[in-house]
């Protein structure tokens, strides 16, 4: 028997939204057939339109797309402040969630979405995505293991991750306090916090 694919929504086609969408044009993710994005702005729209084809439904408000049973799940993939707002909401309309990284700028949005989370009847995931590489679920059996002792200090250095100020300039709402809650810290180093 053959298993039903998961219905997903992209929420946002900036940069990952679109790094998404051609992951999933790719056959990267066989699981999941994207019936429906939303964008702000309708020369991303045209662009899905013209990557994903014409069943794919397009949207300009994010809650019209959750409400119109299209879909059964959402990636958030909009700037930071907003992810707890719209992953709550998908949550509370039953749709599973997908949330771009950081979980968010303030403490408390992001508690009060991991309590929705627990509340709801759907699965909610923070996109993480350096778990899944060999490399660090390695290193993180040889830790655990203990065959190196009780580890005392890290100092770990990431040099592929170097932005250069063209990759600022792509969004402008990177790595300023009011799109993106602040700098690097904020949009990098979660995913090194996340390893450590």
């Amino acid at each position: 028997m053959e298993q039903k694919k998961v219905r997903l929504g992209i929420l946002g086609l900036g940069n990952m939204g679109s790094e998404h969408c051609q992951n999933y044009k790719a056959g990267k993710t066989p699981e999941i057939e994207v019936t429906a994005v939303c964008d702000r702005k309708p020369a991303r729209l045209e662009w899905a339109k013209g990557e994903l084809g014409e069943g794919v439904a397009l949207f300009t408000d994010a809650e019209a797309m959750m409400d119109s049973g299209l879909i059964d799940a959402v990636l958030v993939a909009v700037p930071h402040y907003d992810h707890p707002t719209y992953s709550i909401m998908a949550m509370k309309k039953g749709l599973h969630v997908m949330t771009e990284k950081p979980a968010g700028v303030y403490t408390k949005q992001v508690l009060e979405m991991n309590k929705v989370a627990d509340e709801c009847d759907v699965t909610f995931g923070i996109m993480m995505n350096l778990r899944t590489a060999p490399f660090y679920q390695i290193m993180r059996d040889i830790i655990k293991s203990g065959e190196l002792g009780e580890i005392r200090r890290v100092t770990w250095l990431v040099t592929t991750w170097y932005r250069p100020q063209v990759y600022y300039d792509s969004g402008d709402w990177r790595a300023t306090w009011s799109g993106e809650g602040g700098g690097v810290l904020l949009n990098q180093c979660p995913h090194n916090l996340d390893m450590l």
